[in-house]
């Protein structure tokens, strides 16, 4: 009869172990994720002053971009460019400047949206050279050089 009982206990705790470690395990597995309300996905992450970011090929280097501030957003992996300025380079020509008030860049596609007060500089070689001025400009910084 003790053994019997003692035997029943034991089994009793066993199935409630059971139970509660179960119980546990679903639970975790099952929180559901939330998903991020628009002040996160919003958010950035981290900023870095006086950016530079250098892009080169097989034939050297082919763009500069420099910003006084780049405040990255992980959602889109994009960033925002305080007084971005380019430097594309070409061969057999000289460098091409363009500047901006601020600008966006699209990490995916290296893609650079440039607004306010954008100006493109270049001089010729051996000659004055010339210079356009517009309020919105788009560069793709990895094109092939052509």
């Amino acid at each position: 009869m003790f053994e019997l009982r003692q035997n029943l206990v034991l089994a009793g705790v066993f199935v409630v172990l059971l139970v509660v470690s179960a119980w546990l395990q679903f639970s975790l597995l099952e929180t559901p994720v939330s998903d991020l309300s628009p002040e996160e996905k919003n958010a950035p992450d981290y900023y870095i002053e006086n950016f530079v970011s250098t892009g080169m090929d097989e034939l050297g280097k082919k763009y500069e971009l420099r910003a006084d501030r780049m405040v990255h957003y992980p959602y889109g992996d994009r960033a925002l460019l305080d007084n971005p300025h380019i430097v594309q380079y070409d061969l057999n020509q000289t460098p091409r400047h363009i500047y901006a008030d601020s600008g966006w860049l699209y990490n995916e596609t290296s893609k650079v949206l440039l607004t306010g007060n954008v100006r493109v500089v270049q001089s010729q070689t051996g000659e004055v050279g010339g210079a356009s001025l517009g309020d919105k400009m788009v560069i793709i910084l990895n094109e092939d050089r052509g």
